[in-house]
């Protein structure tokens, strides 16, 4: 049967018509996805200012240094095989010929989405205006963690602790959709597509044009995305409920309802079609406002300038600022304005562990296990803080709690422990080094060697940077080491001369390996001298979700430490999975970053140098590669597939309290203790 849940009726347009589109989508906390997409295509298509994008995107591709190698994957295990210089000189072509209807539709990003390395995104911000939603959101469940399968289920999410949807509830009650009532059920269908088949075809395209961003190089990860799965809200403090891509997205879904087929516990098989609704994130009040607020940068170029500058991280140096992280499922402005609100209906959140803590620094948690009490937590949230700690003071703070939280749990008798990583979205490369070199003390450097790519400006650049020491230089060659953990002593052992590779057919060349540089030994990041644990007394627990920093923080502990790892979730019919992710691509760089360094360089006006864009965006790419210490034949740490040791699924006891997977885990590795 077909439940009567109302759609918005075409007499609401006809209300609209006549009036500004952004000035309707803007004037409510909650519109339907119509009304908020009639604003994005109201637009209009500049073929001027999208001819300098496309030039200048395409001469960025000479810092991309996955470029060659997502030609045609090493790894039949990671299949990858993208041309984004073809993709984007075929977008440039029709943007010089046919031109786009509207601005939407000149869409960059689908092309960078493809990549789907995790780092490297393209992000005009009049297509990301709006948090598109769904009244529900989806977790794949099994009877039992050991099951080898397991079934889409409709989960309501008003009530996700820290989840920001204030009003949402009250707006589809108001349009008639009631989904209370299918709390629970198992999802059959999704738009008379199998709901497992379905779901796993969107984890495969990720394209925008499904509502989704494209992250990490495998399919498990990105499936995982879109389900709901426990968190940590970084700037709250407090666990959460993530909503998951399937109910929660940053782009137009390209549908404006679902329709779900469930099979609730009573009863037969019941049909119900739901609307999406979308809220604002962006600035303006009507069309002209939201072009000049959102769309197009500062007038003045001294203004757009600045405005580069202060995005900058500011700490100490170029060292501590490199970055290894992806975005959050939520828009900035959503997510903050999701840790306002922290309690749930019921005055309780499910999701907080109710273990005895044994220290807690803003993206980092340990605890002591109550069934196993010789086991303990460390919980890495994520490697970056999205509250307002100063890097120095989270890089002391990640080690003076790890040194402290792991001495006392020694004192209490744990001997083992559990590392959860589910959900990292990577961060600062220096406090996943801190990270390791806490856990083992005595080697050489916590991390893997890595490669810029290089071009003639590159080369250009590290020579300026060699010539005036400069330290707001990514390619100033003081920031590191050879792989003997001897610092450089000049450009030559770096930049110059270049290394020549052909990867997938392409001539082209990097610089020398190297290491980064934290300090002579690990006295300088903990007070550790001695590993507290040894490597067969971890286990990593993941959900596949395990980001950049943290990705190579993962890959580490098992390439040079043999730990093993407790997977859960991914497809339904998945026997394996690849316990990090992907994204292992070393360090993930701005647009803004390339054009400051350009500047500070003296080479902002070279012809090969990329020029600021004439529209806002949040434009990122990867930098830099990560060399493996295991199968170099496939010549990156990209492309390395780390196998789970025990693979497993969620239960509905399990998916959203992370203390009942840590006792389960516990049990299965150490058993009874």
């Amino acid at each position: 049967m077909i439940h009567p849940i109302l759609l918005l009726t075409l007499a609401s347009g006809v209300v609209y018509a006549a009036q500004d589109p952004c000035a309707v989508a803007t004037a409510s906390t909650w519109v339907s996805s119509k009304v908020a997409h009639a604003c994005e295509l109201n637009v209009p298509f500049n073929k001027t200012r999208s001819l300098a994008v496309m030039d200048s995107v395409i001469k960025s591709l000479q810092y991309y240094s996955l470029e060659t190698w997502f030609l045609n994957s090493p790894n039949p295990l990671i299949p990858h095989h993208v041309n984004v210089r073809a993709l984007l000189q075929g977008i440039q072509s029709t943007t010089a010929t046919t031109g786009y209807k509207t601005d939407w539709d000149f869409n960059i990003t689908d092309a960078y989405n493809k990549e789907a390395d995790g780092h490297t995104l393209y992000v005009a911000l009049c297509t990301e205006a709006f948090s598109w939603n769904l009244p529900f959101s989806i977790a794949t469940l099994a009877q039992s963690p050991h099951d080898t399968t397991a079934f889409p289920t409709f989960l309501v999410n008003y009530d996700f602790p820290n989840a920001g949807r204030d009003g949402l509830e009250e707006y589809y009650e108001s349009i008639g959709v009631h989904v209370r009532q299918f709390d629970g059920a198992r999802i059959l269908e999704i738009d008379g597509v199998d709901a497992s088949t379905h779901l796993v075809d969107l984890a495969t395209e990720s394209s925008i044009f499904n509502g989704l961003v494209g992250s990490y190089e495998t399919v498990n990860p990105r499936y995982v995305r879109l389900m709901s799965r426990y968190s940590a809200d970084t700037v709250s403090g407090l666990f959460t409920q993530e909503v998951g891509r399937f109910g929660q997205r940053a782009f137009y879904p390209g549908a404006d309802s679902v329709t779900v087929k469930l099979q609730l516990a009573h009863g037969g098989p019941q049909t119900v079609t739901i609307p999406w609704a979308a809220t604002f994130a962006g600035s303006g009040s009507d069309t002209p406002s939201f072009i000049a607020e959102t769309c197009l940068p500062p007038a003045s170029d001294e203004a757009a300038r600045k405005r580069r500058l202060d995005r900058r991280f500011v700490v100490s140096d170029m060292n501590e600022r490199r970055k290894a992280v992806i975005a959050s499922d939520d828009q900035e402005s959503v997510r903050k304005a999701a840790s306002q609100h922290n309690v749930v209906a019921n005055g309780s959140n499910p999701v907080q562990p109710t273990l005895k803590s044994f220290g807690h620094f803003v993206t980092l948690d340990i605890y002591q296990l109550e069934e196993h009490p010789k086991v303990g937590v460390v919980y890495f949230e994520q490697f970056e803080p999205q509250d307002t700690t100063g890097a120095n003071d989270y890089f002391n703070g990640i080690s003076d709690t790890l040194f402290s939280g792991l001495t006392a749990l020694k004192a209490a008798g744990v001997e083992h422990i559990l590392i959860d990583n589910s959900g990292n979205r990577g961060g600062f490369i220096a406090a996943g080094a801190i990270a390791l070199w806490s856990l083992w003390p005595n080697d050489l450097f916590p991390g893997f060697p890595a490669v810029f790519r290089e071009s003639d400006l590159i080369r250009r650049q590290s020579d300026e940077a060699a010539s005036t020491m400069n330290q707001n230089s990514e390619y100033f060659y003081g920031f590191y080491r050879d792989l003997n953990y001897v610092l450089l002593q000049n450009n030559s052992q770096f930049m110059d001369p270049a290394v020549p590779q052909v990867v997938n057919g392409v001539q082209d060349t990097f610089s020398h390996q190297f290491l980064d540089d934290f300090g002579a030994n690990s006295s300088a990041v903990t007070n550790f001298t001695e590993p507290p644990f040894e490597g067969k007394d971890y286990v990593m627990v993941a959900n596949s979700v395990c980001a950049s920093t943290c990705s190579v923080f993962s890959s580490y502990l098992f390439q040079k430490h043999g730990v093993r790892s407790a997977v859960f979730g991914g497809t339904p019919n998945s026997q394996v999975s690849q316990f990090d992710g992907g994204v292992k691509g070393s360090e993930v760089t701005d647009y803004d970053s390339i054009l400051f360094e350009l500047e500070t360089a003296g080479l902002q006006d070279d012809p090969e140098a990329p020029q600021p864009l004439p529209v806002e965006v949040s434009f990122t790419m990867n930098f830099r590669n990560a060399i493996p210490y295991i199968d170099k034949q496939d010549g990156i740490l990209e492309y390395v597939f780390e196998q789970d040791t025990k693979k497993y699924q969620f239960t509905f006891d399990q998916f959203n309290r992370p203390q009942k997977i840590w006792e389960f885990v516990a049990e299965e590795f150490w058993g009874q203790n």
